[in-house]
């Protein structure tokens, strides 16, 4: 019988979600709920429901989904009732502070950036690479190969750049992007653009001015991201021609995945490729080969599995939790469906504030709770009047 895992999502986003959840359902009988769902349930209401439901279904092995939701934080996860607790990051590359303390309440951390793992490694967290994309082989891929280069992800200004001058140079790129926030394609869609191309373009630069830094990491404009982009090509039998990251070079190497820096290098390299037949199959036989074999769901959890069957090393632990961190634990506990109509259950929250601050120092304690006095008052008349508009 296999052992039970419960996956504690933000919300319903079955592009990212669902790739996960198969990953654990091939080794473990896998359960998974959103926080988005517990809209009318305060903080303590919501941990003891998922407790109750931990308990009913004799689960022994959490799963945290933290990028972007500052609910799911270390006093969260310390309170769920489990044997065994594990971080998944997908973003880490822009999170890594928050969640490098957010972690230190696991046992494991998994995230999708192979660089991101060292540095949880260096920390002294036991810590894995895992992609977050559909690792299934596609052996029905399209014999025509219709499309020269293909790009599909979000379009940034600099993105927009480097197409445009791609197609200027003579190349038949087809850009199936997309602005922020705009709807993407369907996933059915998207797979059978890649099993027309030749080679897909991954570009790993991303932009750092929207990132939710707490330190230094907000300084700088952009950053080099390894992107699942390159494995989905990878499964789907396609060629994959890549801006630099870092992360890349630790599982490919130039002959698999060509690198370039600029969009000069850029198109001097896919001329190259698609000018002779015999280098785009050599490129693409190598590469696919090797995402296939290495990469596909079953064999990259294994080590998961392996590491979370094992007996977990002691978990780190941090000097003191920083005050900024304790801030966003605060507010986020307090405003949890908060209104005018529910304004006792917030203020008997405050038990769970003091045990956050309970280790702080006397400044930070008289911060938090007058920062919390001031938005349980404020955010309750305003998310109150916002609900009867």
């Amino acid at each position: 019988m296999k052992n039970k895992v419960l996956i504690i999502f933000k919300y319903p986003r079955d592009q990212w979600n669902t790739p996960i959840i198969n990953k654990f359902s091939n080794y473990y009988d896998t359960e998974y709920l959103y926080i988005s769902n517990y809209k009318n349930k305060n903080y303590t209401e919501v941990v003891e429901e998922i407790n109750n439901l931990i308990k009913s279904k004799g689960i022994e092995i959490a799963v945290f989904d933290v990028d972007y939701f500052k609910f799911i934080n270390f006093f969260f996860i310390e309170n769920i009732n489990v044997k065994k607790k594990i971080l998944w990051t997908g973003d880490d590359f822009e999170l890594h502070e928050i969640n490098s303390i957010t972690a230190s309440a696991c046992d494991l951390v998994l995230t999708a950036c192979p660089l991101s793992a060292l540095k949880y490694k260096e920390k002294g967290y036991d810590s894995l690479y895992l992609h977050g994309e559909d690792g299934k082989i596609n052996n029905s891929q399209e014999l025509k190969k219709e499309i020269d280069v293909l790009f599909f992800g979000n379009i940034t200004p600099k993105r927009k750049e480097i197409l445009d001058y791609i197609i200027g140079e003579g190349i038949l790129l087809k850009n199936i992007g997309h602005e922020e926030h705009a709807p993407q394609l369907p996933r059915d869609e998207l797979l059978k653009f890649i099993s027309k191309s030749k080679i897909i373009l991954n570009l790993s630069r991303s932009r750092t001015t929207s990132i939710r830094s707490y330190g230094s990491e907000s300084i700088y404009k952009f950053s080099y991201q390894f992107k699942g982009r390159i494995l989905i090509a990878g499964f789907n039998g396609v060629a994959c021609v890549s801006e630099y990251s870092p992360g890349q070079e630790l599982f490919f190497t130039e002959d698999e995945v060509p690198t370039f820096f600029t969009k000069e290098e850029c198109v001097q390299v896919l001329k190259k490729i698609l000018g002779s037949s015999e280098l785009l199959e050599k490129y693409t036989k190598k590469f696919a080969s090797k995402v296939c074999n290495l990469y596909e769901d079953k064999k990259v959890f294994e080590s998961v599995y392996n590491t979370i069957e094992k007996p977990s090393r002691e978990r780190v632990k941090l000097i003191k939790i920083p005050y900024w961190y304790l801030r966003i634990a605060a507010k986020q506990i307090i405003l949890r469906n908060i209104k005018l109509s529910t304004l006792i259950k917030i203020i008997f929250q405050f038990n769970i504030i003091f045990k956050l601050i309970k280790n702080s120092n006397f400044v930070v304690k008289f911060l938090i709770i007058l920062e919390s006095i001031l938005n349980i008052f404020w955010y309750s008349i305003i998310f109150t009047v916002k609900s009867k508009k």
